[in-house]
């Protein structure tokens, strides 16, 4: 798999420069499926990498479209799992970082940093940065975060992964914003991600969707209509396959046939509807955009500007909030209208989820603010009706 190389440019106001490199996705199926020897490289000569692409800057962001101290791509960082550790490479730690470049190294070889990988000798160093008793801990506290009515009672509760555990936790919905007292509905869940919510099946009940880590399968989960422990999900059954490189699962009703649809953007960045056919599968797939890899959190809370159509919401690399209003119809392009921003500061929240939390009828935002690898702050964010959010209120720690 080859990579391009980029053009140095200046890092804010230093007079260093940065050795750019274009870590892409195209062709990633073959590379993954030929037959390479397993790479390695110390973390002296990740540091090199990083001194030669960075100027040993991990956290850096100068709006190039590649992150922290190794410039890796968000399509390369989903590619490879980095999700898992944060949305963007300059946003985990640098041992995340490179376990990360440790997949691509393993994938791409030294060629996926053309300049500086050969420079610093990544190829010929096989050592292992991090053995298996410095390994650095799972995500913690809660993650793959969606919302629905999964106890029947005309309220939007919460489930979601105990990222510790693999347990799964619904979490019902008071109706006014706040949740009442978790409870355990499944075990096994820390192989699963992307999980969103909506009725697929058409019999009123909200179902849960998600893709298996390790198959790329997408399944369904039809939902009880009851809360009752592990039996408030039915057996899952595989609607999809090739589902791994796939990101942002956003259940949506984006044509308005009251049918769930469901939004998904691929490794190119590439944002795909797939209208929901009210009977648990989907129909083929329509690309409504291009340029969304770079968009780390996706959510429909619902409608948001009161004119009857579920609206789109999404944060760019820069921390600003966008609102991406639905035409109501599924038309290529045309399927969202232009966006407006209507938020600043949200690259420190995650675990966006949409959804009328209050019952007022207006699209609500839960969100979770925390600093890469530690628990943080859950956080309720009621919609005004006019396109907006109206002050948060704080719902729950260890989130």
């Amino acid at each position: 798999m080859s990579a391009t190389s980029r053009t140095k440019r200046r890092v804010n106001k230093k007079t260093t420069a940065l050795a750019t490199t274009a870590l892409t996705v195209a062709g990633l199926g073959a590379a993954l499926l030929a037959t390479i020897p397993a790479n390695a490289a110390s973390v002296s000569t990740w540091d090199k990498v990083a001194h030669c692409e960075s100027t040993d800057d991990w956290q850096i962001n100068t709006g190039n479209g590649y992150y922290g101290g190794l410039q890796i791509s968000p399509q390369t960082w989903n590619a490879f799992g980095g999700r898992e550790y944060a949305a963007y490479p300059h946003q985990a730690t640098k041992q995340q970082q490179i376990l990360i470049g440790e997949k691509i190294l393993a994938g791409q070889g030294q060629g996926a940093w053309p300049n500086c990988g050969p420079a610093a000798g990544l190829g010929s160093d096989h050592a292992d940065p991090y053995p298996a008793t410095s390994t650095p801990p799972a995500p913690v506290g809660m993650v793959h975060l969606t919302a629905a009515d999964f106890t029947g009672d005309g309220k939007k509760d919460l489930v979601g992964v105990e990222s510790a555990s693999g347990k799964l936790w619904l979490y019902p919905g008071n109706g006014n914003g706040t949740l009442g007292n978790r409870v355990q509905i499944g075990t096994g869940w820390n192989g699963m991600s992307s999980l969103t919510a909506a009725d697929y099946s058409g019999d009123g009940k909200a179902d849960l969707v998600t893709v298996d880590n390790s198959t790329g399968k997408l399944f369904v989960y039809p939902g009880a209509g009851s809360l009752n422990g592990s039996a408030t999900l039915g057996a899952r059954l595989q609607i999809g396959t090739g589902w791994g490189t796939m990101r942002n699962l956003t259940a949506i009703d984006v044509n308005k046939d009251d049918k769930a649809d469901l939004l998904a953007v691929d490794a190119a960045g590439a944002l795909f509807a797939y209208p929901g056919t009210g009977t648990g599968t989907l129909g083929a797939r329509t690309q409504i955009g291009s340029g969304w890899g770079s968009m780390a959190e996706l959510a429909s809370p619902g409608d948001l500007n009161s004119d009857g159509k579920d609206d789109l919401v999404a944060v760019d690399p820069a921390g600003n909030l966008w609102k991406y209003p639905s035409t109501g119809s599924l038309n290529g392009s045309n399927t969202l209208g232009a966006r407006n921003q209507i938020g600043s500061g949200w690259d420190t929240m995650h675990q966006l989820v949409g959804a009328d939390f209050n019952g007022d009828g207006k699209g609500d935002l839960d969100a979770v603010q925390a600093p890469t690898g530690s628990t943080g702050t859950f956080y309720f964010y009621p919609g005004n009706g006019s396109g907006g959010f109206a002050d948060r209120a704080q719902i729950g720690t260890g989130w």
